[in-house]
């Protein structure tokens, strides 16, 4: 709360649970006044009435150095899952009600709009149905007016290139990149048309650390680098770590273990995903901490053992070295309570995680829920990633058909360049060095006249080239990952038992209960019969969610 920005909203993450959206309702929207802004996000207020989850619905402002005349909007993707408090209208809902066009058509015949920034948590990938109607309904009030998107949710570094007078920039996720845009000449759009965004809009991602900034400030001494502020604020934050003991350690991490860098279809030992199976969902047990839900049921001894969950709920690689409460949070901060179906055919329960697996994202429209984190499917989007467990005629090429016929057609000049940066990156990596130099990149690989290793980082393609990476680094691998992952415990190591007991994370029963309704294969009375008996298997998330499990195993194993 210490920053000042000139356009802020609310993202996801606070709409989950009340006591946080009230928080930030009362205490940021109040803090940033007019620059806090919500187009299609409302809060229930303690009157009982829908209100703005902000100050206003846009801000038209002025900036302070060129006085261009700035419209802004902010918007939230179709988020269904938030608390009773808030209520979000999706993008295709809202675009056609009566208040907001009127509102846009104002602006479009009475106002002097140089630029219109729409900002907030929607990816800007071509592929994104909600972007396509946003724009398409603003392209339409403002058919010459230069558009810029500033997205997100989907957590990738993005550039696209909507129209000859758009683009979209997403910068990442947490706190690894500042995203750089820069806009020259706004006065001269509708003259320069054909050329503009080619000798205009330029982006940079940044990496978000010391040396980074050190070197954009033009400063080589960590004292000139400091400021007043800049000390207060490291000093709080550390102090804040301190209250909350994010720097508690439970033991030191042998080597690193990936999400997606490591390849768990073949069992690679630093698949962070292959370790959660076969180490940390193993430990969980049977327990009942609240007195509200009814009493667990009795589990057979002789049932074998199933448990799932969502890779969305893993947010994080688990890196080498001291696991602290801080790394328990940044590899899973959810506290999840478990569900069981107590007694499946094991041959039933022995399909459901084939079946989850073969789903695409969002298979629940009625909640909104993904199975993968929005990041990762739209890596796996972006880079023509497939399951390799699906055998169908579908290649890269029908993956990307859709997303290519979205692409506008760009001059031929801009369009070549990005398309010789592409192929150039994959044929010579070499070449890739040598070239990111000559477009101001700064390296963290050299040392006087020789040349260190790549350091491992990102290296992104998007609309524009290959030369939006601000440090150069070295290409992480990117393998498949699966919707869920599951362990599974038998009582005999010669043979399955008759029946399995299916535990899962309370978060995704429509999921598991849909693909059991497939696994029993038109036999409905079985279905019901399976169903009817879902019961809590462990209702005390605070001390059995996925980072305390990770906790456990750290204390009795890395110390």
């Amino acid at each position: 709360m210490m920053l000042d920005y000139d356009l802020i909203t609310v993202g996801n993450h606070e709409l989950y649970r009340e006591e946080i959206s009230k928080y930030e309702y009362e205490n940021l929207v109040p803090r940033y006044g007019d620059h806090f802004i919500s187009t299609n996000v409302q809060y229930l207020n303690d009157d009982d009435e829908w209100v703005v989850f902000g100050n206003n619905t846009h801000r038209y402002f002025e900036t302070k150095i060129n006085k261009y005349k700035i419209l802004s909007f902010s918007f939230m993707f179709d988020f269904k899952m938030g608390n009773k408090r808030v209520n979000v209208i999706p993008i295709t809902e809202i675009i056609k009600q009566s208040w907001f066009i009127e509102l846009v058509e104002d602006y479009s015949l009475n106002y002097e709009v140089d630029a219109i920034v729409l900002f907030g948590h929607i990816p800007v990938a071509h592929d994104w149905f909600e972007m396509s109607q946003l724009h398409n309904f603003f392209r339409s009030h403002f058919p010459t007016t230069y558009i810029q998107y500033l997205g997100g949710h989907s957590h990738i570094r993005d550039f696209s290139i909507l129209d000859y007078l758009s683009t979209g920039l997403q910068s990442g996720r947490y706190c690894e990149t500042v995203g750089f845009l820069s806009i020259n000449d706004l006065p001269t759009v509708e003259e320069n048309r054909e050329n503009y965004l080619s000798n205009n809009v330029h982006r940079k991602y940044i990496d978000f650390n010391l040396h980074s900034f050190m070197h954009h400030s033009n400063h080589t001494v960590l004292d000139d680098f400091n400021t007043e502020k800049g000390l207060f604020v490291s000093k709080e934050l550390a102090r804040y770590s301190k209250d909350l003991q994010l720097d508690e350690a439970y033991g030191t991490v042998p080597h690193s273990y990936y999400i997606s860098a490591a390849d768990y279809q073949n069992k690679d030992e630093k698949s962070l995903l292959r370790f959660l199976e076969d180490e940390i969902l193993i430990q969980l047990q049977p327990k009942s901490c609240n007195n509200k839900i009814d009493k667990l049921p009795t589990l057979s001894d002789s049932n074998d053992r199933i448990i799932l969950i969502n890779t969305g709920g893993i947010r994080y690689d688990l890196y080498k070295g001291e696991f602290n409460r801080n790394s328990l949070f940044t590899v899973s901060p959810f506290q999840n309570m478990w569900r069981s179906l107590p007694s499946v055919p094991t041959n039933i329960a022995l399909k459901l995680k084939g079946i989850l697996n073969d789903r695409e994202y969002i298979i629940n429209s009625d909640t909104g829920i993904n199975l993968k984190s929005p990041h990762q499917y739209a890596i796996e989007r972006k880079h023509d990633i497939i399951n390799p467990n699906k055998i169908s005629s579908n290649n890269a090429n029908d993956f990307n058909a859709n997303v290519n016929e979205s692409k506008v057609s760009l001059n031929s000049n801009y369009k070549s360049n990005a398309n010789n940066d592409e192929n150039n990156a994959k044929d010579n990596e070499v070449f890739v060095v040598n070239n990111l130099q000559s477009n101001n990149n700064h390296l963290t690989n050299f040392k006087g006249d020789h040349r260190l290793p790549l350091s491992y980082g990102y290296t992104t393609t998007d609309d524009s080239g290959i030369h939006g990476d601000d440090t150069i680094h070295r290409r992480l691998m990117s393998y498949y990952v699966p919707n869920v992952i599951q362990s599974h415990e038998t009582v005999s190591k010669e043979s399955l038992s008759e029946f399995t007991t299916v535990v899962y994370y309370d978060f995704i029963e429509p999921f598991v209960l849909d693909a059991l309704r497939e696994a029993c294969d038109g036999d409905e009375e079985l279905f019901e019969r399976l169903s009817i008996a879902v019961q809590y298997y462990n209702d005390c998330p605070v001390e059995y969610n996925l980072g305390q499990l990770l906790k456990n195993y750290a204390v009795n194993n890395w110390n």
